[in-house]
């Protein structure tokens, strides 16, 4: 069983989850880690990764910028709260 289908299990078997946690949203954050920091890419671990996600049918364009807006806004309240 590899990784993303370990995650997907994860929290599709959580029976209180909340909506939005669902899979393709975690796979989405991943990815916009990745073109926050495209230096992880260059790790062979992520390399990996990166290369799995980009064929993952669940993960879309839309669902990767909304996560990218997440972490960016997470970053900016952050320096605010500072």
């Amino acid at each position: 069983m590899g990784y993303l289908n370990v995650m997907e299990h994860h929290v599709t078997s959580r029976e209180n989850s909340r909506g939005y946690y669902t899979a393709p949203w975690r796979k989405a954050r991943i990815c916009a880690r990745f073109v926050l920091h495209p230096e992880l890419t260059q790790r062979d671990r992520y390399k990996h990764l990166a290369a799995s996600l980009l064929n993952d049918p669940s993960v879309t364009n839309r669902l990767i910028g909304q996560a990218i807006a997440h972490l960016q806004g997470k970053n900016h309240q952050r320096h605010l709260a500072a």
